[in-house]
Parts: C-alpha cells; structure tokens; sequence
C-alpha cells in the first residue's frame, strides 16, 4: 500500500491534472476496504502536501483526493448493512469521517476559491456520513463551527463558509423534508403541495 501511496503522492504534487485526476479515478475504483486501508497510511502525508504546497492546484488535488478517499455515505451504509461486504465497522467510519471533516474546514479558508469549492463538495459528503450514522449533533457542531468561522472573514471566503453552513443545516432535517425542500429549490412556484 504505501508504493500505492507513493505513486498517487507524486500525482498530487505534480499539479498535472491528467495525473491527478487518474489517481483520483484510481482510488474511486477501489472497495472500500482498501480505501480506508490507504486512508490510514496517507491522511498524514496528505495534510502535509496540502500546507507544503504553495500552488492553489495542488491543494485542491489533495482535497478531490480526500474526498475520493474518505469513507463517505456508501461506507456509512455499508457498515450497517445485515450482509456485510466491507469488514469497515462504525468506529473506524466515524474516526476516518471525523479527521476529514477537521482537514475539510481547514481547506474552507483557503486563500484559493477552486480549494474552498472543493471543500464544500467535500463536507457536503461528510456531512450526509454523518446523516447515515445519525449522527445529528456532529452535523449541529460542524455548523455552528462554518458560522463562527465565518465572522472571521468577509467576501467570498465568508460566503463560502455560509454555504457550506447551509449545507450542514440541510443535511439535518429529515429525508421528506429535504426531498421537498430539493423539489422546491428546483421547481420553485410550480412546486406546491398544498395545505
């Protein structure tokens, strides 16, 4: 695993986009096992590509390939599921979801807006792992954490950790409430279920 890992790092650091994004189709091919297998020996050295690396690519490599990485909804639902196909369980779930999102609201106040877009995406998924695994007060603290830090900045770094709030608050409101809020969103007046 970590000559794997060593492949996909120099990808990373290279800021050639073929390469990044055959790393990341790479580790989106992988089961789940692997992936957190690889999550274990890498998380370390990605957060240090990511505060070693000047260039705004690079650490937006590093944060698509975390989130590729990350054991995002399918995991969470993987390890319930009555006929297991994952020898994942929830500890290593929640402890793997835990140090990406710390890693992902670090990225949401990136001076580089490609960086921050990738890190809401990221906590996007994050935050329905969370959902899965109902898990709701990690979601409320999540974001309470984007609004805080949010009073810090202004512009577009300040919007983008109000999204991203807006995303956490999102994720946990029950699934009809979402589906009609999503059906609202999309169809505006059209959409109207009526009293």
């Amino acid at each position: 695993m970590n000559e794997r890992w060593d492949d996909f790092a120099d990808a990373l650091e290279s800021g050639e986009s073929d390469r990044v994004n055959a790393a990341i189709d790479d580790v989106e091919d992988m089961g789940l096992d692997e992936r957190a297998q690889l999550f274990e020996t890498c998380f370390d050295d990605l957060t240090a590509i990511y505060a070693d690396s000047d260039d705004g690519y690079v650490r937006q490599s590093v944060v698509r390939f975390l989130e590729a990485l990350g054991p995002g909804l399918v995991a969470a639902f993987a390890v319930d599921d009555r006929e297991r196909s994952t020898d994942l369980d929830r500890e290593t779930v929640r402890r793997q979801a835990d140090a990406s999102s710390g890693f992902f609201l670090e990225a949401m106040t990136d001076t580089d807006g490609r960086v921050r877009n990738a890190a809401k995406r990221a906590l996007k998924d994050v935050f329905r792992t969370y959902d899965a695994l109902d898990d709701e007060e990690t979601i409320t603290a999540l974001s309470a954490e984007l609004e805080s830090m949010a009073e810090e900045y202004t512009g577009k770094r300040r919007e983008h950790l109000l999204d991203a709030r807006e995303d956490a608050e999102f994720a946990k409101r029950s699934g009809l409430g979402r589906l009609i809020e999503g059906f609202q969103a999309e169809f505006g007046d059209e959409f109207d279920i009526g009293e």
